[in-house]
């Protein structure tokens, strides 16, 4: 039998426990500590005053090192890009478990499209998996 031992939080504490697991109180110590406790960070390219993943990091950390974003991803390599989203390198098992269920699963059209264009477009594939073997990481 399993017992466990509610407590109540009101409404204040909440807010204050909600807030600080956001790192939105002004914990954030770095931009690698940020993206691994959110979990991802999203890119995006519009940029109505800055990149979203630049105003997340902000929001979080104030002023802050812009370039550490890119040398966390490109240089030291603790953190990759896919689908739009930069995650922790420890994400990366779980990530390739996705992207082999999306290459074998087809239950949405858009996925049943990529699969069938990289099957189309054998050449193309080709080419891009030897840009990156020859110049390494590029941006999307």
């Amino acid at each position: 039998m399993m017992t466990t031992n509610a407590v109540e939080v009101d409404v204040e504490s909440a807010r204050r426990i909600a807030v600080r697991a956001q790192y939105l109180d002004g914990s954030a110590s770095d931009v690698l500590a940020t993206v691994r406790r959110l979990g991802f960070l999203q890119l995006d390219p519009i940029a109505a005053v800055a990149p979203p993943q630049q105003l997340v990091l902000w929001s979080r950390l104030g002023n802050h090192d812009r370039g550490e974003l890119d040398r966390l991803l490109w240089d030291e390599r603790l953190l990759f890009e896919w689908n739009a989203f930069v995650w922790p390198i420890e994400s990366l098992p779980i990530i390739r478990g996705l992207i082999r269920r999306e290459r074998t699963s087809s239950r949405y059209a858009h996925e049943r499209w990529r699969r069938d264009f990289i099957a189309e477009n054998r050449s193309f594939r080709r080419y891009v998996l030897r840009e990156l073997e020859q110049r390494g990481p590029l941006l999307s």
